[in-house]
């Protein structure tokens, strides 16, 4: 009876053994799960957040050159020039934080990290300085940004037809 106790605990001892080498596979699976989740939601917004600040800009530029006020305008400005700037620095966290997440995704499947060349957040990165560069520049000058028309010796002269009649001409034209 000895040797089947004995054989009883080694079971026992290898059934928990067992369970544990299994929750660990479950913790890794579900860090692996859990990073791929976040890595796409970082991805999202990678591509959603300066694509909205241009957009944000462009309304802002629209509401700004129609304030006739100098001061206003630039003050609006330099506010669309500062959300651009700061933008940048957002990006680029965002995608030093996708790094890391990609790097716990190569971790668990064994995958050498390859180092990309971040083109998109380049591009994000050039198109948000030039947003900036002319918020900034508009906001320096601010009487060359105005959509009040010059006032010029000419008078624009508009026809507004009521009535327009089609007469068929039976004779070709000479």
């Amino acid at each position: 009876m000895t040797d089947e106790a004995e054989l009883e605990a080694i079971k026992h001892q290898n059934a928990i053994i067992l369970e544990e080498r299994k929750w660990q596979f479950r913790k890794q699976e579900l860090a692996f799960l859990e990073a791929g989740q976040h890595l796409r939601a970082l991805n999202q917004q990678l591509w959603q957040v300066p694509g909205m600040v241009i957009a944000i800009t462009g309304g802002i530029w629209y509401g700004a050159l129609s304030i006739p006020d100098e001061c206003a305008r630039s003050l609006a400005l330099l506010f669309a020039a500062a959300v651009n700037f700061v933008t940048i620095g957002i990006i680029w966290r965002l995608r030093t934080i996708i790094d890391i997440q990609i790097a716990l995704q190569n971790n668990f499947n064994q995958i050498r990290r390859r180092h990309g060349k971040n083109i998109v957040v380049w591009c994000w990165t050039f198109l948000l300085l030039a947003a900036f560069t002319l918020s900034l520049l508009a906001a320096i000058y601010p009487p060359t940004t105005t959509t009040k028309p010059k006032a010029s010796g000419t008078t624009n002269n508009y026809l507004y037809p009521e009535k327009i009649e089609i007469i068929k001409n039976e004779q070709p034209p000479k």
